[in-house]
């Protein structure tokens, strides 16, 4: 048994609801399981309680769709598991990745906070040479997220999927896959569309150990059909996703070589919801894993280049990459909306053990250009075919110093974003932050952090820059401390105050939004 109690107050979140502020709230989640020899039994029991701090913020009739904060109980996952030789049977809640993700992945994102899984009946055979599967059940997500700490409704869309791939064997093993998942979406009464289905149907080819185990190779295409009603007609749309790599390998370089190729292709009806609800797919994206708006992630054409080299038997090595692509939005071909060009390097220093004192390092730089391959503003005679629609340059430098039981730990990243906003109008902004960690050993680590931030989304929109005092500090200063005290291994307590800015996070592809946060949270993990 797995038992997770957290502690939290939220203050202003700085969105335009006032009734997801001020609030304490307590999470109870316990995992259980039972082992024999071939059975086993996972039930994940999930508790939100949370309780409005002032008088004013509680929600009066008439508003209740703002009051998404609430209280929940329920068992958040059940599943039963036979395994008996190559056979794996399961009854309930399963996650599950077809391909790369690129058909199907219902999966758990940490950094993204999204934990979905499929809620029905799973049948996997491993064998030699042939790897099967079959999944038939209904989307369950995790209802509390995370992030906005609002409940997610279970949207009910049921999903068949199954993959099938062989293995030949020899000298230089080859895979070959066929995979294909049909999703019949629950209407929304929100939406104007109903009875929406999408049909996925692909193969891979995957080589993991040509010349003598230094090249691997992988490739993956998947066929779309989106099918629904509006306005009483039936309509439909098709899409696809190409995607490859291919990455040699020696003592001391290693190249990966990525493509893509994807027009009009989103499993869900979107891959930035608000909420985590509906990721059901995680297509590789070619770019940087870090600050960044992603833009047309399902219409994009193009490749990127990775360079690692190691400097033997030292502890230097050095990383170039270089993402070059086109992306289309509202249904522009990938080469005729925006090209980016990224470049980012990183040199890197690893720890050597043996003397009084140890340390390394990473050094993080990049450059993104973004341009318009078509006319921007219709109204704007300067805007047009290579005129700049985004750039960013950023960084981060990562030192570790370390002596017996004690280390250092000092991170700092910032980055700099201009934005074009219409009409000849680009916005400029700076996001960036530091911190500093104290380790004692495995038990204890202490981190003092500063963010900032003088980006605002809804301040973008609105085209206007109204002043908020966000903290003690004032401006768009987002001070923090953190405090960690590990037990035993998986048994922990931590303690966090401060803020954090909002902003975007990205990662495989599927971008989410994050509120600011001020308050306080403290988290207790311990494991029987």
């Amino acid at each position: 048994m797995t038992s997770t109690t957290t502690l939290r107050y939220r203050g202003n979140n700085y969105d335009f609801n006032r009734y997801d502020d001020d609030f304490g709230s307590l999470y109870q989640r316990f995992d259980l399981a039972l082992q024999s020899d071939e059975l086993r039994l996972e039930v994940r029991l999930d508790a939100f309680l949370p309780t409005t701090i002032f008088e004013d913020t509680r929600c009066p009739p008439g508003d209740e769709v703002l009051c998404y904060v609430t209280w929940d109980v329920r068992p958040e996952r059940i599943a039963l598991r036979w395994e008996h030789d190559e056979w794996l049977v399961e009854a309930g809640d399963s996650q599950l990745v077809l391909g790369r993700g690129i058909a199907l992945a219902f999966r758990k994102v940490d950094l993204l906070a999204v934990d979905n899984a499929l809620r029905g009946g799973h049948v996997r055979y491993d064998g030699t040479n042939v790897d099967a599967r079959l999944h038939v059940g209904l989307a369950n997500p995790q209802n509390q997220d995370p992030i906005t700490l609002g409940i997610v409704a279970e949207p009910e869309d049921l999903i068949i999927a199954g993959e099938v791939e062989l293995t030949i064997p020899g000298d230089v093993p080859l895979t070959i896959g066929l995979h294909g998942d049909r999703v019949w979406f629950m209407d929304d009464p929100l939406v104007a569309f109903e009875h929406r289905t999408v049909d996925v149907a692909g193969w891979s080819f995957e080589a993991p150990a040509l010349l003598d185990g230094r090249l691997a190779v992988y490739g993956e295409a998947n066929g779309l059909r989106r099918t629904y009603t509006f306005d009483g007609r039936d309509e439909q749309e098709f899409g696809r996703a190409v995607y490859a790599s291919a990455q040699v390998q020696g003592d001391e370089l290693t190249v990966l070589v990525e493509w893509a190729d994807y027009e009009n292709y989103l499993v869900a009806p979107s891959t930035t919801e608000a909420q985590a609800s509906r990721i059901y797919s995680a297509a590789p994206t070619l770019e940087y894993e870090g600050p960044q708006l992603l833009r047309g992630v399902g219409n994009r054409r193009g490749g990127a280049v990775r360079i690692d080299y190691a400097f033997l038997p030292g502890p230097w090595s050095f990383s170039v990459n270089e993402a070059l692509y086109g992306f289309g939005e509202h249904g522009r071909d990938p080469w005729d909306g925006t090209l980016v060009s990224h470049t980012w390097g990183s040199l890197a220093r690893r720890q050597e053990f043996g003397d009084e004192y140890v340390w390394s390092t990473n050094v993080v730089l990049g450059y993104r250009h973004e341009q318009f391959l078509h006319d921007a503003d219709a109204s704007s005679a300067q805007i047009g075919v290579g005129s700049l629609d985004r750039r960013m340059v950023h960084g981060q430098v990562e030192v570790t110093v370390g002596s017996g039981e004690h280390s250092f730990d000092v991170s700092v990243d910032h980055r700099v974003e201009t934005w074009f906003l219409g009409f000849d109008d680009y916005r400029d902004f700076q996001v960036g932050g530091a911190s500093i960690t104290y380790s004692w050993g495995v038990p204890l680590a202490l981190t003092v952090a500063l963010r900032w931030s003088d980006f605002r989304l809804d301040e973008l929109m609105r085209r206007e820059q109204p002043e908020y005092s966000y903290n003690v500090l004032g401006g768009a200063w987002y001070p923090s401390l953190e405090a960690r005290w590990s037990f035993d291994p998986g048994t922990f307590l931590k303690a966090f105050v401060g803020q954090t800015p909002g902003g975007q996070i990205c990662s495989g592809g599927v971008c989410r939004t994050v509120p600011a946060f001020e308050g306080f949270m403290l988290q207790f993990v311990g494991r029987l």
